[in-house]
């Protein structure tokens, strides 16, 4: 399992610093949140444009006992374009997987999520993100555009 993570990390790194492809509008971001859910976490992910409407993004996530670190991936689809949202509206669909380094059993998580976010404008928005599986029930927090 920690093989087949690994290869999932890097392969995300890979497919979005090679920049060969880049979505319709710009998704690249630094998100910063907050989770709740069986303990709270401080989570953080930069979203990496990989095709129209589809990020990658390498996630680390540091649960408020800072008891292990999760190191994980996670796919989002971006619906604006679809739903002809407008610009400052962002709204996604996903799943993200971690490895979580320093519990007794290292624990793989896996999880499903939507999520929405407004932009105050072109550099800061608001979020917040609600799913289900093994790690957490949602977030809220901010997100920084380049």
């Amino acid at each position: 399992m920690k093989k087949l993570f690994t290869f999932l990390l890097f392969s995300g790194l890979f497919v979005g610093v090679s920049n060969t492809v880049m979505a319709q509008e710009d998704y690249q971001a630094l998100n910063l949140a907050i989770s709740f859910g069986n303990n709270t976490k401080i989570k953080a992910n930069y979203e990496i444009p990989v095709a129209k409407n589809i990020t990658v993004a390498p996630a680390v996530i540091i649960p408020l006992d800072f008891d292990y670190i999760g190191l994980g991936v996670k796919a989002d689809y971006y619906f604006d374009s679809l739903m002809n949202l407008p610009k400052p509206w962002d709204i996604w669909a996903g799943v993200d997987t971690s490895f979580n380094v320093g519990q007794d059993n290292d624990i793989f998580d896996i999880n499903a999520h939507v999520g929405v976010e407004y932009k105050f404008n072109s550099t800061w928005g608001i979020l917040g993100e609600f799913g289900g599986g093994s790690a957490s029930f949602g977030g809220i927090g901010v997100g920084i555009h380049f």
